[in-house]
């Protein structure tokens, strides 16, 4: 039977050296229902990105150091991150355009803007990369299948029957797969503040992984002192017959 269970909020990371700006920033997505962290320079950016799982990246340009146009090339050529990012920045110019869109980014808000406008594309991003609403879709991710509105999953086309956190945590897995799901991301998503124990997500994964393995899947990885993520698809594909 269908279970209420909380939506999982969207990510924004904030990459801005004005904290006055940033903070606005935050303080209006965390209105709207996202959570959001602030970066004050690229390579604290950077970081935050290689260890942290975002639905969406906001950009200034103009950060000192490394600057914006240098941070989303590294992303996109380095990291190999298909995050969308939304440049946020006071120039205007054609060529400042160009360039950021060449460089990968998805969307160009320049300064000064309003912070409903803000919300209003990061919303638009999120889903048009996710391709997905916010009540009814299905993740896939090699022979897992989840319908998620029906709370239906399969494993190679057979049903498998889950509790209710164990459907969380796959949800989470299956929307970033591939991605590291950091500890604590997954333990703000189970209990909505303090697990009831130390233990307490290492156990709800060990019944998850259990339950999975029933149907011969394996593809839970846990990624040292971080997280858990998917394996690659086809690091899971069946090696064929001789």
């Amino acid at each position: 039977m269908p279970y209420n269970k909380p939506p999982i909020p969207y990510t924004v990371l904030i990459v801005e050296d004005e904290r006055v700006i940033a903070e606005n920033i935050l303080l209006v997505l965390e209105r709207e229902g996202f959570v959001a962290d602030i970066a004050p320079n690229a390579h604290a950016a950077l970081y935050e990105l290689e260890h942290g799982l975002y639905d969406l990246v906001l950009l200034d340009i103009g950060l000192p150091g490394m600057d914006g146009y240098q941070m989303l090339r590294t992303m996109r050529q380095e990291l190999r991150l298909s995050t969308p990012v939304l440049l946020l920045t006071a120039r205007t110019t054609l060529e400042d355009k160009l360039q950021g869109f060449t460089d990968g980014a998805d969307d160009y808000l320049t300064k000064p803007f309003a912070l409903e406008e803000v919300v209003m594309r990061t919303r638009a991003l999120i889903r048009r990369s996710r391709q997905l609403s916010d009540t009814a879709f299905e993740l896939h991710h090699g022979p897992l299948r989840y319908v998620v509105a029906e709370q239906l999953v399969t494993v190679e086309g057979r049903v498998l029957r889950l509790s209710r956190k164990s459907l969380m945590i796959l949800e989470l897995l299956l929307r970033y797969a591939g991605r590291v799901v950091p500890r604590q991301r997954l333990e703000d998503y189970l209990w909505q503040g303090e697990p009831p124990s130390t233990e307490a997500v290492r156990s709800q994964l060990h019944l998850l992984r259990k339950a999975l393995h029933a149907q011969g899947y394996d593809g839970i990885e846990t990624v040292h002192g971080i997280g858990w993520r998917l394996k690659p698809a086809d690091a899971m594909a069946t090696p064929p017959e001789p």
